[in-house]
Parts: structure tokens; sequence; C-alpha cells
């Protein structure tokens, strides 16, 4: 495929979204040193991965004569650590010959020399999905003592959002030159995360970490040749990838290779399966946790005759021969990498970040979107983990929010330039992906990302509940939602309440 011709899929994809509201029973988507004091949040990303044509330089509206005569701005990094994996997206020591730490080093050059500053990080991660692990903790305490130390932060979708209706952050659309309606910004997390007219977290080419924590699925390429199985690429060509069709092809490869009479990782199964699919699956049946409404509250559609349906046909993925839950053996990735390199796993679904593991891998993958619910569905949805999603904020104690406005906006467009080229082309489709067909489904992938408040507000705890159907093999999700509803309606109240104060 060429790449002019992946630029424009990537395009099309990218606009067609834009054009239909979310909702939440239809389909969300279609393919100056003065302290200074503001308050809360909502994020957004965007497939931004389509390299930048060097006749298309991304230039900043900023002040050509800005210079800050040597201060150092601090990006607080902070997140919950996947697969053993810590992500910096401002951090390069130096020039390695590796394409995006080169990258990312040029970027940082390139600003702190125009502007006269120097980039720091402070690392801070933690593992937390309550919305107040170290991060929450850290910027909370900044805030409350009027403390600069901070000019931006990268924090995980937890602890950003409870940040957000707290009132510890910025109103990125108040914030001076930052202007997230240029293409380094992506306008999808812009549209889902937008409390009422403000937007206190987003995302963009200025990070490569929300194209990492987004969800997707590997495919086996020679078990799908032994079995004589479709071709998983012209099903999701012909809008025919659905649940149903994954479940079908699980259930033509199983063996028991040790002959023991049970299925573990010395045998073959369909599908290695990760706990955070669950969430992956409400969202690719075309639902949402929770949605903006009208009047601009949080407004909870999980109860969807959609997710009834999906959570209907988990029984069937529960035979052991069929989908390995790898995280009630061990959280420990290391395994099921080895059963799938080893083609004991027709597929596998987790992260894209995945695809970095498997670099040397002799068996032969392909990559693949998030199921349909139907074919009749319009459109495939790949949700961006809530756990491993980090998101740039701006605290709302700022020295000079000028400078930081000009700081963040130039760093954006600068990374457009080189960063996702780098990411794009030499990195994520150079080095990882393997085939043309999966470049394509990559563009599907990232054109076609949902952003779910719900997952990101803990609303409920229905994250973990969702999740806990599939971890106790249980056909439950009428009782589950019933018993959690009441605790979820106070949560949004209180949350709806904050945000309100802060209007």
């Amino acid at each position: 495929m060429m790449k002019r011709w992946t630029a424009l899929l990537l395009a099309v994809l990218v606009v067609l979204p834009m054009l239909i509201a979310c909702g939440g029973s239809e389909d969300p988507v279609d393919t100056t040193t003065a302290a200074t004091t503001q308050g809360a949040g909502a994020d957004t990303t965007t497939a931004a991965t389509e390299p930048a044509e060097t006749e298309d330089i991304a230039v900043a509206n900023v002040p050509e004569d800005a210079n800050y005569s040597g201060h150092t701005f601090t990006f607080l990094i902070g997140g919950n650590i996947e697969n053993g994996r810590e992500k910096n997206d401002f951090f390069a020591e130096t020039m390695t010959g590796e394409a995006l730490n080169d990258a990312i080093y040029n970027r940082n050059i390139a600003i702190e020399d125009k502007y006269g500053i120097k980039i720091e990080t402070f690392e801070e991660y933690g593992n937390s999905n309550t919305g107040k692990g170290l991060s929450y903790q850290r910027l909370s305490k900044s805030y409350m003592a009027n403390d600069t130390e901070y000019d931006s932060a990268m924090v995980s979708g937890y602890d950003v959002s409870t940040l957000a209706y707290s009132g510890y952050l910025y109103d990125i659309n108040e914030v001076p030159y930052i202007d997230v309606t240029q293409r380094w910004w992506d306008q999808k997390v812009n549209q889902d995360l937008t409390v009422g007219s403000r937007l206190y977290y987003t995302t963009g080419d200025i990070s490569t970490a929300d194209n990492d924590a987004t969800c997707a699925i590997l495919f086996s390429k020679d078990l799908v040749a032994q079995n004589n199985l479709e071709n998983p690429y012209e099903l999701v060509e012909n809008g025919k990838w659905t649940l149903d069709k994954m479940l079908e092809m699980c259930s033509q490869v199983h063996a028991d290779l040790d002959g023991n009479g049970k299925y573990d990782v010395n045998d073959r199964i369909g599908a290695i399966v990760w706990d955070d699919t669950m969430m992956a699956w409400v969202n690719a049946s075309g639902v949402k946790c929770c949605t903006m409404n009208e009047n601009g509250e949080l407004t909870l559609t999980l109860n969807d005759e959609r997710t009834m349906e999906f959570f209907d046909k988990l029984p069937a993925f529960y035979a052991d021969e069929i989908a390995y839950a790898y995280q009630r053996v061990s959280y420990d990735i290391t395994a099921p990498i080895n059963m799938f390199a080893n083609n004991q796993a027709l597929f596998f679904a987790q992260l894209l970040d995945l695809v970095s593991y498997l670099r040397d891998m002799e068996t032969d993958f392909g990559l693949l979107p998030q199921p349909k619910a139907t074919e009749e569905q319009k459109e495939y949805y790949n949700t961006i983990g809530s756990w491993h999603s980090v998101f740039l904020c701006i605290p709302g104690v700022q020295e000079n929010v000028e400078r930081t406005g000009v700081i963040i906006e130039s760093l954006a467009a600068e990374s457009y330039n080189v960063v996702t080229p780098a990411y794009y082309e030499q990195t994520l489709v150079g080095k990882y992906v393997r085939d043309e067909e999966s470049v394509a489904t990559l563009d599907i992938i990232l054109a076609t990302r949902v952003y779910d408040l719900g997952w990101f507000y803990a609303i409920g705890g229905y994250h973990e509940a969702v999740m806990n159907v599939w971890r106790k093999d249980a056909n439950n999700f009428a009782s589950m939602y019933k018993a959690v509803e009441r605790v979820a309606q106070k949560s949004l109240a209180q949350i709806n309440e904050a945000f309100a104060k802060l209007q």
C-alpha cells in the first residue's frame, strides 16, 4: 500500500466520525508572573498518525519573539504501568539511533532553542484505578499550596478525571495560544471528553501514549491457513468481522496438545483474552458506559440492549478451549506472549502496544480492530484502555500561563512534524506491522477510537463490575447493573454538581 493512499484513507476515516454526534443508545461514532488559578476536566485523542507531508509543515500560531530566559519547563509524568512499561513522551536524553527517541530529542531541542527554555520531566508512576493515585495527590497538593512546580502534566485517565471535576486543572480552551481545533490535537478526544463547553485534558500528536493504549486484536496467520479459516482482513473490509465470527473461528483451532485433558498454557486455544477486553467489547458494540447529554451533564448509558446481547454471548467464550483468560493465572504477560509466538492461540486481544513485543516473533501475525456486535453495525469502535491512558493537562496554578500555552502549542505542532512520522512510519509501520493489510486495519483502528467518560470517571465502579462478569464466568449483566446503579447515579450527581460549580 502506498503511503499516500494510507494517508487518504485515514483522512476520510477521521472526518466521517466528526459528522455524527455521540449518543447513549445510538452508535456513538460513525466511520506575566502572578500565580493564576482555575479548574476542571475533559479529554480527546485523534487518529493523528498521518505522517506530515513535507509541504504541510505545522506551525503554531504563537508570538515569534517569545523567549523565556532559561526557564525550566517541567512536566509531571505519571500513569499506570502496563506490561512492565512506563511511558514518557518528553524524555530523550541523547540521540540513540532509535527513530522515536531521536524524534523526541530533536523536537525538544528545537523548542528549547527557540524559546530559551529547558524541558525536564519528573516521573512518578503508580498503579491505581481509584482516581486518587500518585499524580492526583501530587497535583492536588500543589494546587492547594499555590505551588507552580509543574508547568504541565501527563496523567492517567482515572487521575486526570478526578483532578478535573475537583477544580485543580485549567480549562485548556482558556489557556492562551493553545488551539485545540488545530490538526495536531485529537478532535475525537475533544469531542468525546469535553464536559459542557470545557476541556480539561486532551492529547494528539504531542503524545504517542494514546496510540499504544488503544485496544486491538492480533491474529496468527499460520493458524488461519492451517485451519482453512476465512481471511480476517476480508472480513474487516466487508464489514463481517463480528464477535460471532470471532467465536466461530476460535472454536475451530483448539487442541489439547499435552493430552492431559485440560487446557492451559501448554495447549492451543482460540483466543488469549485480557480482562479489560470486556470494556473494549462493550464499546465495540456501539455503547458507552456514560455519555454527555444536551445539558452538558454526564449520563449513564450502559444499560442498552446491545450491551445485554453482548453479555449473552460471553458464556460461549468461557469454555477453556475457546479463551485463555491469562490474568486469572498471572498478570505477567510473558507466558501469553510465548503462547501466541508458538502458534498456541488464534487471537490475542490486548493493546496496540503489544505489537512492539512481537518484533522478533517468527510466526507471522496480523492486526485487527475490535469486532462489531453485528454486521449491520455501521462502524468498528476501538476503545482507549482507561487504565493505560495518559492525557495532557495544565495544572490550575501557573506562574505564567501564557508561557505554558506557547510551549505546549509549539511542542504539539512540532510533534506533528517529527514525532508522529517517526512513531507511525518508522516505528509502528516500519518495524512492527508486517503487511499492507495490517496498515489499513491500523488506520481503521486509530480513526475509530472511543473515549468513554464512564470508564475514565469510574462511575459506580462499572468498569470493574463489567470485568467481574468475565472473571467469574457469569452471565449476570442485568443483576450486576442493578446492584451498582444506585451508587453510579449518586456518583454522577456529585460529579455533575462539581462541574456545574466550575462553570
